[in-house]
């Protein structure tokens, strides 16, 4: 998408807060009377102001599917990221170990066909080895891959793991072998990352690229789920390079696009009303810039957030989320993975809920 000039005109237009004041205010007043010492003066009644929130975020934004063919297309494939190599878009399964220690990817020009023309036959991904794959169930309390981004010739995998009563969290690094002709991790070099909360199944799922630096971020940032948010950062060959402080947003961040020349990306927030860990009540978000109108009442959040790396520190930038139209007031689409699609809008991924689901997102066109 295009990205914003600071100084210059926004592509979109910014919400605001309407504050509504109902002020009623008396004055002192007095009856007519021969002895104006019977008939003290009224008090005057103070004035109060509330502050009612309305809807200033954009519309919410219908998404277009892409149907997929072969093995992809199956709800059990369970795909938790996405990234660009190249032109051609590689979808991340949680498991690669159920379809042949596999990865799977569409190049571009067959999604850009299947966008332009959405009632044409499905569109099948190709399979890429992960050639060494079977070597991740060595990892203590192994659950599955959540999150990749490439760097060039080498890659990054965020993978979830379990230990008794506390979640675990590895980094792994790894190469392409040819033009995608398969992945080789290099286990090696495995960095454990550590715990931000105590809830369970709940870990690092996102990985962005800030210069030759990974940055990781944990899938909650909550005010109570995980009150010391923070992202990690490495070097590209995985030494500690710092943390980075993350802003408050409740439910969970499950996936984001890389980051523009000015440092921003979109990352998706994600709710299921089944999710009892994670409290529902306070959202400043949802305070900030009010819900569209299939958000209204309803517990299942589907949007996607802007932000920005600026300063040591990840910020939400200043401009409203973009919700997504919900399907209905209980099924939630599980969105697992996110990219940019060129000025357009992003590409995005569900697991398994409420089956495999690929679709497009148009980024709301300014009025």
């Amino acid at each position: 998408m295009p990205t914003q000039d600071r100084t210059g005109p926004s592509r979109f237009r910014l919400g605001r807060w309407v504050a509504v004041a109902a002020a009623a205010v008396l004055s002192a007043c007095q009856i007519p009377s021969a002895d104006l010492k019977e008939h003290a003066p009224v008090e005057p009644v103070a004035a109060t102001a509330t502050l009612v929130p309305v809807r200033t975020g954009y519309p919410e934004q219908t998404v277009q599917t892409i149907p997929l063919a072969g093995p992809a297309a199956e709800p059990e494939v369970e795909f938790s990221g996405l990234d660009w190599f190249g032109d051609v878009l590689v979808l991340l399964p949680q498991y690669p170990d159920r379809y042949g220690h596999n990865l799977f990817g569409l190049p571009r020009r067959a999604l850009d066909k299947a966008l332009s023309d959405p009632g044409k036959t499905p569109i099948e991904p190709f399979p890429i080895p992960l050639v060494n794959g079977s070597d991740l169930r060595s990892l203590e309390g192994y659950e599955g891959l959540e999150a990749i981004v490439f760097a060039g010739s080498r890659f990054y995998l965020a993978v979830e793991g379990r230990s008794q009563d506390r979640m675990l969290g590895y980094l792994i690094p790894g190469k392409v072998l040819g033009n995608l002709d398969g992945l080789e991790l290099d286990l090696a070099n495995t960095i454990l990352l550590q715990p931000q909360t105590s809830l369970m199944n709940k870990a690092y799922e996102t990985l962005v690229m800030q210069d030759s630096q990974v940055v990781a971020i944990h899938e909650l940032a909550g005010k109570e789920t995980n009150p010391e948010r923070h992202a990690l950062l490495f070097a590209a060959e995985l030494e500690a390079a710092g943390t980075l402080d993350v802003p408050e947003v409740e439910f969970r961040i499950t996936d984001a696009t890389r980051l523009d020349p000015h440092g921003r990306f979109w990352a998706i927030n994600f709710h299921w009303p089944g999710e009892k860990q994670l409290p529902t009540q306070a959202d400043a978000i949802r305070e900030r810039w009010g819900e569209g109108d299939s958000h209204k009442d309803v517990a299942i959040v589907e949007r996607l957030l802007e932000m920005e790396i600026r300063d040591g520190r990840i910020e939400l930038v200043d401009r409203p989320p973009v919700e997504l139209v919900l399907l209905d007031e209980v099924v939630a689409r599980n969105w697992e993975g996110i990219v940019r699609w060129a000025d357009e809008g992003v590409l995005v991924v569900t697991d398994r809920f409420p089956t495999t689901l690929l679709a497009f997102v148009p980024f709301p066109v300014a009025e």
